[in-house]
């Protein structure tokens, strides 16, 4: 049971992008209507005359009911199906909700539909049946592989930076030593610190919260500001970096990176945390981004 947890805890791609879901409503309503019209399957084999307008009826139901349930979700409850918060269970928890609604928007066309012909009905327990048989479990058993496969691969990944970290020429002679002041959007406000004892920067909403090293403590120091402002005044230094939308490291402090499913994370023995690196770096990006 407890190894049952884990796994649902392990931490799971969710993609926010509506052409993702798009496409992934499209390739499951053209799965349904395909797999019924060629292998018509339970009671299918009865419908010989309206096999091909049913089966697509049925296939662009399962494409509106598929996008609905990937779209409006998390278009409501953000804070539920954010990225850095996905796992596997999150995922299967979607999977089922969706599954069962699905089926049963499916049952209503299908009733509709055979109601003229005069066709047999089934009940809506016994279709769920189906729908969770031809589904769900394949479904599962597709996440069980894909979380698998893709920390498998994120893990290879940090193997290889770590080895080429470990050849590359270290080139930190030159300390930064200049005092750097960041003014808060109003203006009224500033903080002012060495950069070489900033540790990171997080955004808090409208603010944004200072991490910075002082006798051997982290202090935090919180402006009204943007990220996007922080690093237009830091990008000159080349330990300072956005790895991510809500996130500037500097790489000083980053000694060690790890990968899951989800993505990669950067670690610091002066910080509890683990900060999360955009999708959208390389491989080289990544290296910069260990000291």
């Amino acid at each position: 049971m407890k190894a049952i947890f884990s796994w649902l805890n392990k931490p799971y791609y969710f993609n926010p992008k509506p052409l993702y879901k798009l496409k992934i409503s499209i390739y499951h309503g053209l799965f349904i209507f395909l797999f019924l019209y060629i292998f018509r399957p339970f009671y299918l084999h009865e419908f010989d005359e309206i096999i091909l307008p049913y089966t697509i009826g049925i296939g662009i139901t399962a494409f509106v009911a598929t996008f609905l349930i990937l779209y409006l979700p998390a278009l409501i409850f953000k804070d539920y199906f954010s990225e850095d918060n996905w796992t596997i269970g999150r995922n299967l928890l979607l999977m089922f909700v969706g599954v069962t609604f699905i089926g049963v928007a499916l049952w209503y066309f299908g009733e509709i539909y055979k109601e003229p012909y005069n066709l047999r009905k089934i009940n809506l327990l016994q279709f769920l049946s189906y729908t969770f048989l031809v589904s769900l479990i394949p479904l599962t058993f597709f996440v069980f592989l894909n979380e698998k496969n893709i920390r498998l691969r994120r893990e290879k990944k940090v193997k290889e930076i770590r080895e080429l970290k470990k050849v590359q020429e270290l080139n930190n002679t030159e300390k930064l030593t200049k005092e750097v002041s960041i003014t808060s959007e109003n203006g009224k406000e500033k903080i002012s610190f060495c950069i070489d004892n900033l540790v990171y920067v997080t955004s808090q909403g409208n603010y944004a919260s200072f991490f910075i090293k002082k006798d051997d403590k982290i202090n935090e120091k919180i402006l009204r500001v943007t990220l996007a402002k922080i690093i237009a005044k830091l990008e000159k230094y080349p330990t300072i970096i956005r790895c991510h939308k809500s996130y500037i490291v500097n790489t000083n402090y980053i000694t060690d990176i790890s990968g899951n499913a989800r993505g990669y994370l950067l670690k610091s023995k002066v910080i509890e945390i683990d900060i999360p690196v955009s999708r959208s770096f390389s491989k080289q990006s990544l290296l910069r981004l260990i000291s």
